[in-house]
C-alpha cells in the first residue's frame, strides 16, 4: 500500500488546456480576430512525446476528478432509492429537485455533467486521433508507457458514454475530435449503438493495461470489471421512447451480455491479482487517510485540492457522512445524504458492515477535550447518514468546511465477486456452486472470518435458495449492504426495472412508522414524486435541445 503524492498529479492535469468540449457550444462565428494565444497549446504541436501524452491523459482524468460529476452530483445521481434519500422533505432546491423526482430539463447540474462529459470524450478523441505524432526514444519501457496511455484514454472515453447512456438513454455520439467547422448539431444515436463502442474501447485497452499501477489511474482489472458492468447493463431493461411516458424494456438477446460478462468476470477472479481486504472498515479508513490501496478498490477516481477550492476537489465525508458542527476540529460536515433503519436493519446481528457502513451519530462540540457524539434515536433514524467516509476518520489538514481529498470508489473486488453470482443465477436458472462460494467471500468477511476459508456457521449453500428468484432477492439486498452509498445502487434498480418498486417499498415503510408513532414527521417525497416511464432516465439538458434546434428529442415526460 502507498499514499499517492497527489499534490503531484494535481499539478500535471491542470497544465492541459488545448480543446474545447463539443456540446454545449452549438453555434459559432465564423469572423473570428485572429489572435496568437500563448497560454493554450497549439494541438498539431503538442503531441511530441510520452511526457506531453501522459499530461494530455490527465485532461480526460479530470473529467471524473470534478464536483460536476464524481466529486458530488453523482451521489446525489444515486438517490433516492430503498437504502437512501436526500435530506428535506421538500422540493426547490437544487439537490432535492433531482434526488427527489422533481427533475427539470434546465436543471443546472445536468447540464454540467453533460458538458463535462463530451468535454472530457472530445479531448479522448483529440488523443486518440494525435496520439500517432508521438515520437517514442526507442526504449522498451516508453512504448510500454505510450500503449497504456493510449488505453487508458479509450477506457476514459467508454466511461463518459457508459454514464451519458445511464443518466440519461440515447446521447449525441461522436468519435471525432471536434475542428472549426464541424457541425455539432448532432441528433441522438441508439445507446445500443454507443454501448458497442464502450465494449470495444474497454476491449481493446485491457491488452496494454497493467494489473497494477503505481498511480490511481486504470488498470487492468478496472477495464475488466468495468467492461463486465456495462454488459450487464446492456443485458438490464432500460427506458426507451419519448412523448408522455416511455417504456422499460431489454433485449431479447440479453443473456448474450451476460453471458459476455460471465466470461470476464471469470478472468479476472481467476487472475488471483484482487481480493478482499480482512477488515471491511479498513477499505473505507484507507480512503480517508488517503492511503491507496488497489488490491480490494481497483478503481478508484482521484482527488486534490491545493487549498481547499472546489476544483480538482470531493465532498466525500462531508455531503455524505454524519453531521458534525462547523466548529469541530474535524471540520464540518453539512450531511446531505441520510438512510433510515429500514435499512439499518437488513444487516443481520454480527455483521460489522453494519456500524461502519450507517452512522447512527452527529458530532456536535467544539475542541479535543469536548467534541461530543450523540446518538440518534431511532425515532429519527431518517436523519441517520452513510458512515464510510465520516470527517473524524480523515488524517488530511481541514482545508475546508466543503471539499475534501478523499477518492471515489468506483470498482472493488467486492462488487467483482456479487456480478459473477448475479450472473451464475441469471445463466443457469439458479444459483450454481460457484455463486455461492462467490457471496460467501464477501458474506466471511462481513463477519470478521477469513474469505476464503469455508465456515459452516456462516456459509450459505445452494439449498438454502429455493429458486432463481430467491437467490436474487439475496443479491438484492447483499448488493445494498455491501455497496452501499457507492454511487451504484439507483442505477442497479433500474436495470433490474425495480426502481418504482423500491421506491414505493420504502414509502410504505416511512407511512406506518409515521402512522404507529415510531417516527417523527418526515415525507419520503420520492414515494410521491416517481413516475414510472419518466423518472428511470434524467431529462436532457434543455440548452442542447434548444441550440440544436429540436434535432434532439427530448426524454419521455419531460
Amino acid at each position: 500500500m502507498k499514499t499517492l503524492n497527489k499534490c503531484k498529479a494535481y499539478k500535471k492535469i491542470g497544465k492541459l488546456m488545448f480543446v474545447a468540449a463539443f456540446m454545449g457550444l452549438a453555434t459559432s462565428c465564423n469572423d473570428q480576430l485572429k489572435e496568437e494565444v500563448f497560454n493554450f497549446y497549439d494541438v498539431n504541436e503538442y503531441f511530441k512525446d510520452t511526457e506531453n501524452l501522459d499530461m494530455a491523459v490527465n485532461g480526460v482524468y479530470e473529467t471524473f476528478s470534478n464536483i460536476s460529476t464524481y466529486g458530488q452530483y453523482w451521489m446525489v445521481y444515486d438517490t433516492d432509492t430503498d437504502i437512501s434519500h436526500i435530506q428535506g422533505a421538500s422540493i426547490g432546491h437544487v439537490a432535492r429537485d433531482l434526488g427527489h423526482y422533481n427533475a427539470y430539463a434546465t436543471h443546472s447540474w445536468l447540464q454540467e455533467s453533460w458538458q463535462l462529459y463530451y468535454r472530457g470524450i472530445d479531448r479522448a478523441n483529440t488523443i486518440l486521433e494525435r496520439c500517432g505524432d508521438v515520437t517514442l526514444k526507442g526504449e522498451a519501457a516508453d512504448t510500454i508507457k505510450y500503449k497504456k496511455l493510449v488505453a487508458q484514454t479509450k477506457c476514459l472515453r467508454a466511461m463518459c458514454y457508459f454514464d451519458l447512456v445511464r443518466l440519461f438513454g440515447d446521447v449525441p455520439f461522436k468519435l471525432n475530435a471536434s475542428k472549426d467547422g464541424d457541425d455539432f448539431k448532432l441528433p441522438k444515436t441508439d445507446r445500443n449503438v454507443i454501448y458497442d463502442q464502450i465494449f470495444k474501447d474497454f476491449e481493446e485497452a485491457i491488452p496494454d493495461l497493467q494489473w497494477r499501477d503505481a498511480e490511481e489511474r486504470i488498470n487492468k482489472g478496472a477495464a475488466m470489471g468495468l467492461l463486465a458492468r456495462a454488459y450487464m447493463f446492456r443485458g438490464g431493461y432500460s427506458l426507451y421512447g419519448s412523448g408522455l411516458v416511455g417504456e422499460m424494456k431489454r433485449s431479447d438477446n440479453y443473456k448474450e451480455y451476460y453471458q459476455k460478462a460471465q466470461t470476464v468476470l471469470n478472468e479476472l477472479v481467476d487472475s488471483n491479482q484482487h481480493g478482499l481486504l480482512s477488515s471491511y472498515e479498513r477499505v473505507f479508513r484507507n480512503m480517508c487517510e488517503q492511503v491507496y490501496d488497489p488490491f480490494e478498490n481497483i478503481c478508484e477516481i482521484a482527488f486534490f485540492t491545493p487549498t481547499g477550492q472546489p476544483l480538482g476537489a470531493s465532498v466525500m465525508g462531508t455531503y455524505n457522512g454524519p453531521s458534525i458542527a462547523q466548529t469541530s476540529i474535524y471540520g464540518r460536515a453539512n450531511s446531505f445524504i441520510k438512510t433510515h433503519h429500514f435499512f439499518y436493519d437488513t444487516y443481520e446481528s454480527g455483521d460489522l458492515r453494519r456500524s461502519v457502513a450507517i452512522a447512527t451519530f452527529q458530532i456536535s462540540n467544539t475542541d479535543a477535550a469536548t467534541n461530543t457524539t450523540s446518538e440518534i434515536p431511532r425515532s429519527k433514524s431518517y436523519t441517520w447518514a452513510p458512515g464510510k467516509w465520516r470527517r473524524n476518520w480523515h488524517t488530511g489538514a481541514v482545508k475546508d468546511n466543503n471539499n475534501t481529498d478523499v477518492n471515489v470508489v468506483l470498482l472493488r473486488y467486492s462488487d467483482v465477486l456479487l456480478m459473477l453470482a448475479e450472473v451464475e443465477n441469471e445463466l443457469n436458472n439458479g444459483p450454481t456452486a460457484k455463486a455461492i462460494e462467490c457471496v460467501n467471500q464477501v458474506r466471511r468477511r462481513a463477519f470478521g472470518l477469513p474469505y476464503k476459508t469455508a465456515d459452516a456457521v456462516r456459509d450459505l449453500k445452494v439449498t438454502d435458495f429455493a429458486d432463481k428468484n430467491a437467490f436474487f432477492d439475496y443479491l438484492f439486498k447483499e448488493r445494498a449492504r455491501e455497496l452501499c452509498f457507492e454511487g451504484g445502487r439507483r442505477l442497479d434498480l433500474v436495470r433490474w426495472n425495480l426502481l418504482g418498486k423500491a421506491i414505493m417499498d420504502t414509502k410504505t415503510k416511512f407511512d406506518e412508522a409515521m402512522a404507529s408513532k415510531l417516527f417523527g414527521k418526515y415525507s419520503f417525497l420520492a414515494g410521491e414524486r416517481y413516475t414510472a416511464g419518466k423518472h428511470e432516465l434524467y431529462p436532457i439538458p434543455d440548452y442542447d435541445i434548444r441550440e440544436t434546434k429540436g434535432l434532439i428529442i427530448q426524454n419521455p415526460g419531460y
